[in-house]
């Protein structure tokens, strides 16, 4: 054979190669060589420390048992400190009680100041370097002589009601200059004048003062002039003071940022959509692949975001098997072809439901959203088996791990019928915060008693609100973590029709590079990954020691790195056994890699 022949064989040969490697991957062979796999983390390796007989920091409580709000805001910070693995003591506000040098703060949260029995001993306490945070708003006719000097007021007026909000310092976590205006976000609070060295942390659109802190003696106290509001916005206010009680308070944090693509990979809606025609001059399914697809992915690279998508198998109403396979090919090849490139991009999948009928039985209000209500949970369940099928088809062996319900609806029985169908199932992902009177599956960050997970989404859509962005950054300072969700067919929605395309693009880059700036060092995570930070969060427990010198902290019980906040103004020298990052004059990331970490202060410290 001479040389000639021989190239032409082996050109030959080089394009069947191509050829058919390029067939499979139109089609699904190469799902069954490809490990997808996601990111639950068995929690087996604990690493252990010493010193565990070390007491936790005590904070000392003092409420009214007679006040609702009193009582709620009680649970509360109570829960804050529990989050933060502190101790804390509550006592009424008509119980005397001795604060000794183990106490290292204190928080008030009734406005009937002039009738706390231990107020002098809270003021002597914050004289002699202590910190007292007061968590209502004042009341002139409840103030004792002398106190209101102390906290920094000149003059109470009457109550009123304010919006909007506005950041001026560095009381919170990445929010400096931070502000929006917005009727629908008010508060009740209570006309003051401040003395010229409060120092205002917070105030309404109008600059009316909402948190301040105010020198008294060697301590300070923090007021938060300001009724409580029914969302979960007090998380992140409490947090942001509670941290200021120590010069150098720690807190654990989750550090995570998740992103959810609900109703992804789905059925594409044929034919063309006028607006997105008349915009794009593109159909609905070249629309998907050329723009919006695109812009996802160039998001998740430039913006480091791993998107966890929620499968649905067919928009059908159908609640009453048998549910059969569908028939649409399309379909099928958009949950191959859309499912793995997700997933090469660092995603992971989970589920929406076979269809988008919430899995509820009558009684949800599915009726206000157009959905028909399930018969029975059985039915429920024979739907899932085929979505289980249908997954199974295009992707044998991938675990499901996370389940989102449609229009975040979940009754109990649905709840049954996802994890019978899908025994591995791990997060339920739906809404954290909404009106008590609503029918939508809210959730707080906590794990069952069956092992599965409860990770709440906190915002949603290509241009969220001033107000729900808010609530966004008010979750970060709490525990560390931003959930937010999107649809592909937003722009089809009934409240986007005053949006384009173009403005949607814009609206999500700038929510997501405005992330990044204030947040950089979150860590993005899939629902998977993120139920492993979570079970480490809870599962940690630690302890600290603080002299002139710098502070020690023991720390067991998590197998991976953990994350830490410290607000602090002092200069670090160094750190053992992980690494401190600084992201403002006043406040650190602290991550810790070892059972023992170590901080030394520079200066005067050393």
């Amino acid at each position: 054979m001479n040389s000639f022949t021989r190239e032409i064989w082996a050109i030959f040969l080089l394009v069947t190669i191509l050829g058919g490697f390029f067939q499979c991957s139109r089609m699904d062979y190469l799902l069954y060589l490809s490990p997808w796999e996601n990111h639950i983390q068995n929690a087996a390796d604990w690493q252990g420390a010493a010193r565990q007989n070390i007491q936790r920091e005590q904070y000392l409580i003092i409420y009214d048992p007679a006040d609702v709000q009193s009582v709620l805001a009680r649970h509360i910070v109570e829960k804050i400190f529990r989050d933060q693995k502190k101790s804390s003591q509550a006592v009424p506000f008509y119980q005397q009680v001795a604060m000794d040098s183990r106490c290292q703060g204190v928080v008030i949260l009734t406005s009937r100041l002039n009738a706390v029995k231990s107020m002098p001993a809270v003021e002597r306490y914050v004289e002699q370097g202590g910190t007292a945070a007061i968590l209502r708003n004042l009341q002139s006719e409840s103030m004792p002589a002398g106190l209101m000097e102390k906290l920094g007021v000149s003059a109470i007026g009457q109550e009123l009601t304010v919006s909007g909000v506005r950041v001026p310092g560095d009381l919170y976590l990445g929010l400096q200059g931070f502000a929006f205006d917005s009727n629908n976000y008010s508060c009740g609070t209570t006309r003051v004048a401040l003395a010229g060295d409060a120092v205002t942390e917070l105030t309404a659109a109008d600059g009316t003062p909402l948190i301040w802190s105010h020198r008294s003696g060697r301590g300070r106290y923090f007021v938060s002039n300001a009724r409580e509001r029914d969302d979960k916005n007090h998380y992140g206010v409490y947090t942001v003071i509670l941290s200021q009680l120590n010069e150098d308070y720690i807190y654990p944090v989750m550090n995570m940022q998740l992103y959810f693509i609900d109703d992804f990979p789905s059925p594409v809606p044929e034919g063309n959509f006028d607006r997105i025609y008349q915009e794009t001059g593109l159909r609905t399914a070249e629309f998907y692949r050329k723009l919006w697809w695109p812009e996802m992915l160039n998001n998740a690279e430039k913006y480091h975001i791993k998107y966890t998508g929620m499968i649905i198998e067919t928009y059908g109403d159908q609640v009453k098997g048998p549910f059969m396979p569908l028939a649409n090919g399309e379909a099928r090849n958009n949950l191959i072809v859309y499912g793995r490139e997700l997933l090469k991009s660092g995603g992971e999948l989970g589920i929406h439901g076979y269809n988008h009928q919430s899995l509820a039985l009558a009684g949800y209000g599915q009726e206000r959203l157009g959905y028909v209500p399930w018969g029975s949970e059985a039915d429920m369940e024979e739907a899932l088996r085929e979505l289980k099928r249908y997954i199974e088809e295009a992707y044998p062996g991938y675990q499901i791990y996370s389940y989102v319900p449609p229009s975040n609806i979940l009754s109990p029985e649905g709840k049954r019928a996802v994890k019978k169908v899908f025994p591995e199932m791990k997060v339920y992902a739906s809404l954290y915060n909404g009106l008590s009177t609503a029918t939508e599956y809210f959730q707080n960050f906590k794990i069952n008693k069956d092992g599965t997970y409860e990770l709440p989404r906190i915002s949603s859509g290509y241009t969220p609100s001033s107000e729900e962005i808010w609530e966004a950054y008010n979750v970060i300072n709490y525990n560390g973590v931003f959930s937010h969700f999107v649809h592909p067919d937003e722009i089809f929605y009934e409240e986007s029709k005053d949006l384009t395309w173009a403005l949607m693009k814009k609206g999500m880059r700038d929510m997501l590079a405005d992330l990044n700036r204030r947040f950089v060092w979150l860590q993005p995570a899939t629902a998977s990954e993120g139920a492993g930070r979570m079970q480490a969060y809870f599962d940690m427990d630690y302890r600290i020691e603080r002299s002139p010198q710098g502070i020690e902290m023991y720390v067991w019980n998590f197998n991976q790195p953990l994350t830490f906040v410290l607000r602090s103004r002092k200069e670090i020298a160094s750190v053992k056994g992980g690494t401190a990052q600084r992201v403002q004059d006043n406040a650190y990331i602290l991550t810790v890699e070892e059972p023992e970490f170590a901080i030394q202060w520079a200066g005067e410290g050393k």
